[in-house]
């Protein structure tokens, strides 16, 4: 058998990676691993956190669209039978057809507007657009005297909701003046508190034009038959929490104390102001 001397240079060609090589080269490939999966990380939090906020945008600017709509009809009484636009305060937090203020971090205010509900040519509607039903079950198709209550509850899941409720005031729709059309009603999930302002005047109208003076919590105001206007502040926070660490953050809504918050949610808050035009 013929065996070939190999060269130097041949020798040189088939050696492998140094050790130094190999260190360098894994050094290299955890650092442009570790770089890379930091951009994923913050990619997937910025998600999260662009998904949240797009949920309590979308939920505030409904509560308060929604809201603005339904109190324009604060007072509605075409006939003028004296009705008056808004309930009493409440004695006690847990009052049901009544107004209660609440300045505290907590689920907020309490509203209770009146009006007439019309039946007109079909049949009088609730604050939440469902038919009113007497006792009996059957549509109502004469006009009544309502209160609509709207306030923030956390269900049993812990989902905080704003509600509404509507009642009878009158005594013409069902048996007594108090009943209410059914039970309450979830208008928007993720709403954690409201709170209302109630604008005053200091005088009577002029030429029809109604100047409001200041914008008062429900236990400064002096006089309702003056109050031309609302002010209605939401605190808005997501269903789901976002990737991003937990930060503390504070929130004041209207007139109310700090919320203080230190999770993984995010919460925004939205306000809009309401003119009555019943007077």
């Amino acid at each position: 058998m013929k065996v070939t001397a190999m060269t130097h240079t041949q020798l040189s060609l088939q050696q492998g990676l140094t050790l130094i090589e190999l260190m360098i080269a894994m050094t290299l490939s955890l650092l442009i691993m570790g770089a890379v999966g930091t951009i994923l990380v913050t990619s997937n939090q910025a998600a999260s956190v662009s998904d949240t906020v797009s949920q309590t945008q979308e939920t505030g600017r409904f509560a308060a669209d929604y809201m603005n709509r339904q109190l324009l009809r604060t007072g509605y009484d075409p006939d003028e039978s004296g009705l008056t636009p808004f309930a009493g305060l409440c004695a006690n937090a847990t009052d049901e057809r009544c107004i209660w203020d609440s300045s505290a971090a907590d689920t907020g205010d309490q509203l209770a507007i009146q009006r007439i509900a019309l039946a007109g040519e079909d049949t009088a509607i609730s604050c939440y657009g469902s038919a009113l039903k007497d006792k009996d079950g059957n549509n109502i198709t004469v006009d009544v005297a309502v209160m609509d209550v709207y306030w923030v509850e956390v269900d049993g899941n812990g989902l905080s909701n704003l509600r509404c409720e509507t009642y009878d005031i009158n005594g013409t729709a069902l048996d007594n003046a108090g009943d209410s059309f059914g039970t309450s009603q979830a208008l928007a999930a993720g709403v954690a508190a409201m709170h209302v302002l109630f604008g005053q005047s200091d005088s009577a109208p002029e030429d029809q034009v109604l100047n409001v003076s200041r914008y008062l919590s429900a236990n400064e105001v002096t006089d309702w038959n003056n109050v031309y206007a609302m002010q209605i502040g939401f605190l808005t926070q997501a269903m789901i929490r976002t990737e991003a660490p937990a930060e503390e953050r504070q929130y004041v809504v209207l007139n109310s104390s700090v919320y203080d918050f230190n999770d993984q949610l995010s919460r925004q808050v939205f306000s809009t102001t309401v003119t009555l035009l019943n007077y």
